[in-house]
């Protein structure tokens, strides 16, 4: 007879959309139970080839590298091929990072890298049923959405969880069945850690004082959401389609004007579609109702989401950027004095050349203009530029991006700049070429 596990496993599949897939599936395995029991479960019920990848973090000393050891030998055991890496995760925790956000996007990278080096096209995760209920707890706690109190999905992109219908309990006894030992985390026992307080002392107190089935009934609210979250989610990618403008540099962008005229929910649903799409931290209430309010104030303001990304609002636009790149001093002027040649300047390079060809440019990056016999200059737009067209210009851009001079008489400012009408000439003529690169503001 099937064990339950492996039936909810295969609904699961059917579900997230693997089950029948032969090609190559990444299992995140660290030794604990549930990755454990997601190993022996995917050994039954998947047709293609397993990949375990293991991250030793260094967090818990000693005890991580027996963790490591005991994948290391579980893998010889089954026969199956594994990727240990050690990463020190303490050392590379980012400013204002919590360690146990730093490990799950150290570990979340890893995983991604070592399904991009065997072509697979899964990644299995070990989330049960009772860390959808313990989710759904602290995104309650926490101040959520719809989306947030569907606790944790069954699949997003690649990654998938193939136990995201079964109980804790569940895979114990699966275990013990097959006599396959697994190592317990010391760490989950400290109730300092709000998840870990969740899970021994109130879902427990739930349980006992007020409502026996409370598990029961949290997934059976999660399943009745679930339709909604999707409405919204699709109302949200919707809004973003038609609003999304292309700027330089910029991660996201909008038109700020259509974006009023949304309804506040709407715009919401937009933020949390883009927050999913770029891999940011969920808002939570109080600061998407600042966000919203902010949208009806007067343009210049900014909104810092996390670390150094912030929301920046001018010229029309609403802009999703990193302050690094844009709040950098600007560089020196310098001097295009050689006929043909490139240089580094502000978050981007410059390409020029003196040429006989008398075709417009046709880019917005690129211009082809009269030879007036000076040199021309790149300097900031803010010093190049006077007043009346510096408006046109978004205000956090005017200092970090650049505008050519010739002389006193013209300059071309990149993407911002009017269109320049050319007039077929027999002089030389100057090609210019800006190539914008966000990477310049990653540390």
């Amino acid at each position: 007879m099937t064990h339950p596990v492996i039936r909810k496993v295969q609904k699961a599949g059917k579900e997230q959309g693997w089950i029948d897939s032969d090609k190559t599936l990444v299992a995140a395995v660290s030794g604990g139970g549930d990755s454990v029991a997601l190993l022996d479960a995917l050994a039954e019920t998947y047709h293609g080839r397993i990949v375990v990848a293991h991250l030793e973090h260094g967090i818990r000393g000693a005890s991580s590298v027996a963790d490591a050891d005991f994948v290391k030998e579980l893998c010889r055991d089954k026969n199956l091929e594994a990727v240990v890496r050690s990463v020190p995760v303490p050392r590379q925790r980012r400013r204002g990072e919590s360690m146990e956000q730093a490990a799950r996007r150290i570990r979340y990278q890893f995983l991604e890298e070592v399904r991009k080096s065997f072509e697979a096209d899964w990644i299995g995760v070990g989330h049960n049923s009772d860390d959808v209920v313990e989710t759904m707890l602290l995104n309650f706690l926490r101040g959520t959405g719809v989306s947030g109190l569907c606790g944790l999905l069954g699949r997003r992109g690649r990654i998938v969880r193939p136990l995201i219908h079964c109980s804790r309990l569940d895979l114990r006894d699966f275990l013990l069945e097959h006599g396959q030992p697994w190592r317990e985390d010391e760490t989950n026992t400290d109730t300092r850690y709000l998840r870990n307080k969740l899970r021994l002392e109130l879902i427990p107190s739930l349980v006992e004082s007020y409502n026996p089935n409370f598990r029961e009934k949290m997934l059976f609210l999660r399943e009745s959401l679930i339709p909604c979250r999707e409405f919204l989610e699709e109302r949200g990618k919707g809004a973003s389609l038609l609003l999304r403008r292309n700027l330089p540099l910029a991660i996201c962008a909008w038109d700020l004007l259509s974006l009023r005229r949304l309804v506040p929910s709407a715009r919401a649903d937009m933020f949390r579609y883009e927050a999913s799409d770029f891999g940011l931290g969920t808002l939570d209430h109080r600061q998407m109702e600042r966000l919203l309010g902010l949208l009806s104030l007067r343009q210049g303001w900014r909104f810092q989401w996390e670390k150094t990304l912030e929301i920046r609002a001018g010229g029309g636009f609403l802009a999703l950027l990193d302050r690094k790149l844009f709040d950098r001093p600007p560089d020196p002027p310098f001097v295009l004095d050689e006929t043909k040649s490139k240089t580094r300047w502000g978050a981007g390079t410059l390409k020029w050349e003196r040429t006989g060809l008398k075709k417009p440019a046709f880019s917005d990056f690129s211009v082809v203009l009269p030879d007036s016999g000076k040199a021309p200059v790149i300097m900031s737009s803010s010093a190049a530029l006077p007043q009346a067209m510096l408006a046109s210009i978004p205000w956090f851009y005017r200092k970090c991006w650049p505008t050519v001079v010739f002389g006193d008489k013209m300059s071309w400012t990149p993407f911002w700049g009017r269109p320049y009408e050319f007039q077929e000439t027999d002089s030389f003529c100057i090609r210019l070429t800006y190539t914008p690169d966000r990477s310049v503001g990653e540390s």
